[in-house]
């Protein structure tokens, strides 16, 4: 909720936060009003005078907007007694400034960065931790002495605040670049076909940052957990002393023992950030590498739909007709098979449909046992309609019953032939002679029926009941087929008679 003449307001702090970054601090009414009445629209300046601008800045200063202290030099007893302030903005005002221009550059955009150099170089700076002195001799039960012993607090000082700046900058900039990669704004982006232009520059770059990260992570990690824990202590109280002895002029100001504390905290905070908190949840330089691998698999599911939509919308005639011809031309049907193999056995591979009459009813049958059909094509023109015949219903009892007597016939030799490669009680998978595809799938389908049940038995469609035990070799055999080799485990079957396995 905004107070009543808030424009006015928000244009006269940030005249003073802008001289303010031009090092000018106090500043005079008239200069004020000036500037002012240029932000305001015409018909409001004109309105606008001395005594209004006066009531704004008694207003800002009894919030705490302000500070004032009257002008020394007056040249009249008039002057004196109006009190001519000048003004500067305090420092809440300024950093408030600071952070709405900060807001207002940003947008709506997170920013951020996913950039390598920076974890390089806060490498280089940790090395000073681990790094020993030219002379570090010392007693049974001492510390060795380090280099960054014979620095001095003011060098400590520095080297500490670059550290944790830089641990701050790679930490904000990488959260930033997730968040705006996980955003409404870039989700909509990647449903655009612009997008495709941009995939390959986008998860190149979390690539070389993942590739980056993983390599310098691992000197990090290794650093944080040499760092002597001494050498440490004696540092954070060297850099507290020294920030003590910093003159300033707030009335409240820490003491050694709470800024020794606070240095304590923000280290804590490094090293949980790449090494975990001991809790066995992970350490947030894992959740950054998963998140960037997931940003990684999501750019690319978005590109594999946005080509699909692609190609959906194109005419592949030519493609269809093109591997037509290229079947056609084939002289050997172990060829076609392998073409077939290789075109169809896609994942998610789309096929056409042609509604033909049936030929068999054998589950197992394939597609090259099929008769060629004809498929027309509909013609993509906006009104087209197909022209309707009047059906009639032709009786096909008779092919009806020749296709059934075909199907008995094929399942009875089929039953003959299982019998005679599967006669006796006892038959080993390794035993087995060349056998064709039913055979094949058969056996396959009561190895699974047995694998189902808890006692590894199973019947077969005759009625046979059947035990499936392994041979206790371990080994593997190879089933020769006519249409190729299948290595299994070697099982044995036991063909059973009322309960009773014969062996």
């Amino acid at each position: 909720m905004a107070v009543e003449n808030a424009p006015r307001y928000r244009s006269i702090l940030r005249y003073f936060y802008e001289q303010q970054q031009r090092l000018r601090y106090w500043l005079r009414p008239e200069e004020i009003l000036q500037d002012v009445k240029e932000r305001m629209d015409p018909n409001e300046a004109s309105m606008y005078t001395e005594d209004l601008l006066q009531l704004d800045l008694q207003q800002l200063y009894e919030w705490g907007n302000l500070q004032r202290k009257q002008s020394g030099k007056v040249n009249k007893i008039e002057d004196f007694k109006k009190k001519r302030y000048r003004y500067q903005a305090t420092p809440y005002t300024i950093k408030f400034e600071r952070l709405i221009e900060e807001l207002e550059e940003m947008g709506d955009t997170y920013g951020g960065s996913l950039e390598v150099t920076q974890f390089e170089k806060l490498v280089e700076t940790l090395k000073f931790l681990t790094r020993l002195a030219p002379v570090s001799f010392h007693k049974l039960g001492e510390r060795p002495r380090y280099e960054m012993d014979d620095w001095s607090e003011e060098k400590l000082y520095h080297w500490w605040t670059e550290l944790y700046e830089q641990f701050r900058k790679v930490t904000n900039n990488a959260r930033d670049y997730m968040a705006s990669l996980d955003s409404l704004q870039v989700e909509d982006a990647m449903m655009t076909e612009q997008f495709l232009l941009y995939k390959d520059k986008v998860t190149d770059y979390l690539r070389r940052f993942m590739m980056g990260l993983q390599r310098s992570s691992y000197q990090i990690e290794g650093m944080l957990a040499q760092v002597d824990h001494a050498l440490l202590n004696d540092i954070l109280h060297r850099v507290a002393r020294y920030e003590v002895s910093i003159p300033r002029f707030e009335q409240t100001v820490l003491s050694q023992e709470d800024i020794v504390k606070r240095y304590f905290d923000q280290w804590e905070g490094i090293r949980q950030w790449f090494l975990g908190d001991g809790s066995g949840r992970g350490s947030d330089l894992e959740d950054l590498q998963r998140e960037t691998n997931e940003a990684i698999r999501r750019i690319a599911r978005y590109a594999q739909r946005m080509g699909e939509r692609q190609s959906s919308m194109r005419s592949r005639r030519a493609d269809y007709l093109y591997l037509a011809n290229w079947f056609s031309n084939l002289e050997d049907v172990n060829q076609a098979h392998c073409l077939s193999a290789a075109v169809f056995g896609i994942s998610q591979m789309r096929h056409i449909w042609v509604d033909t009459p049936k030929m068999t009813e054998d589950i197992h049958s394939t597609i090259w046992d099929m008769q060629p059909a004809d498929f027309a094509v509909k013609p993509r023109i906006q009104g087209y309609r197909e022209r309707t015949r009047p059906s009639k219903i032709e009786p096909k009892s008779v092919e009806k019953k020749a296709m059934l007597k075909e199907y008995l016939k094929q399942k009875a030799d089929q039953q003959a032939r299982l019998r005679q490669v599967f006669a006796g009680a006892r038959v080993s998978v390794r035993d087995l002679p060349i056998v064709e595809p039913f055979v094949r799938q058969t056996l396959l389908g009561w190895i699974g029926k047995s694998m189902a049940s808890p006692t590894r038995e199973g019947k077969t469609d005759d009625g046979r009941r059947f035990k499936l035990i392994e041979s206790g070799t371990g080994e593997r055999v190879r089933l020769q087929c006519t249409d190729g080799v299948l290595e299994m485990p070697d099982y044995v079957i036991y063909f059973m008679d009322e309960g009773k396995v014969k062996k």
